[in-house]
Parts: structure tokens; sequence; C-alpha cells
């Protein structure tokens, strides 16, 4: 993609956040600006033991979007939402605490207070980061669980449909066997 080429900035940011659908309200460039021509890449080839949904995207990610696009999509409101996203409010707390305790280690140690503040300053942001880090990982592998959980209990659930209906067919099958034998010898009255 060249520099004159851009595309729009909700689309870098639908590329931001992991969308591959476009919305209805993006301006939608023409196909060309957004891939490369097709002789160029040539089609992907299923991979086997690899997902259908995982080759889908691999797919659809041909577009590149250069890092002065995303920066540009960023709006100062972002940064007033920035503590409702997921696991964020969990790093900023541990690396305020982290940056606060190193600090003060450092200046109890017995550095100078401005030197003493960068490391507190340092280890808070590495803190935070790694906080983050460690939250989204448990957040991927709590996913990846309930979705094995849920791949069980509907492999389950029909498996016991599949039984409750064998039971069903053998029991309406037992029924009508029931009035033949009944027939041949029984009266379909009784005297008390």
């Amino acid at each position: 993609m060249s520099r004159d080429q851009t595309t729009p900035p909700d689309a870098a940011r639908s590329w931001l956040s992991g969308d591959s659908s476009p919305s209805a309200s993006t301006p939608t460039a023409p196909s060309q600006d957004l891939q490369p021509p097709q002789s160029q890449t040539p089609p992907a080839a299923p991979i086997p033991g690899q997902p259908q949904q995982q080759q889908d995207k691999s797919k659809n990610n041909t577009t590149r979007v250069s890092l002065t696009e995303v920066v540009n999509t960023i709006k100062p409101e972002d940064f007033l939402s920035v503590h409702e996203t997921p696991c964020a409010r969990q790093g900023f707390m541990t690396g305020i605490g982290s940056g606060a305790g190193i600090g003060v280690l450092r200046w109890i140690m017995g550095l100078p207070i401005p030197k003493a503040a960068n490391w507190g300053v340092g280890c808070g942001i590495v803190g935070a980061m790694a906080q983050y880090e460690y939250c989204q990982y448990l957040r991927r592998k709590e996913k990846e669980k309930m979705q094995r959980v849920v791949a069980v209990y509907t492999k389950k659930q029909a498996e016991t449909r599949a039984k409750e209906a064998k039971e069903r067919r053998e029991k309406a099958e037992q029924e009508k066997q029931e009035p033949v034998k009944a027939e041949g010898g029984k009266s379909w009255y009784k005297f008390w």
C-alpha cells in the first residue's frame, strides 16, 4: 500500500479491535485500494489441522494499515473510557501500587527523589503492563475453557436427546405389539 492511498479511520479502528466485518456506516474504499491484486497473492489452500475459522481470518488479513493511520484514529474521548476496557483497572491499580512501593523503597535506600521517582514511574509502567497482559491471558484461558464446556454440554445434550428418542420409538413399538397380543387371548372387557 503506498503512502498516498489511505483507508478510512474507522477501518483502522476496526482492525485494531479485531473486527473482520466492516460496519454499515463505514464508507468503503474501492477494493483495489484495500487488497493487493489477485495475481500477486494466490488463494490460500486449507491447512490440515487448523480450524476453518482461523483459516478465514488469515484470508481476510491481507490489508496493511500503517502506524500513522492507527494513531490518527485515536480520539481524546478514547482516553476518557480507557478504564472501561477489560483488565485495565486491575493493571492500573497494580502499576500504581508497584510504582509507589518501588519509588519509596529506592528513596529510603538513599537515592535522590528524582531518581527514586524515575524508578517508581518505570516500575509502575512495567507492573501495569505485566498485570494487564496476565489478566488478558487469564481471560483467554477462561474463554477457551468456556468454549470447551459449551461443546461438551452440547454434545451431551445431543446424546441425551438421541437416547430419549430411541426410548420413545421402542416404547411406541411395544405399544403397537401389545394390542396384537391382547386380541389373541383376552377380551377387551373385564368383570370385577
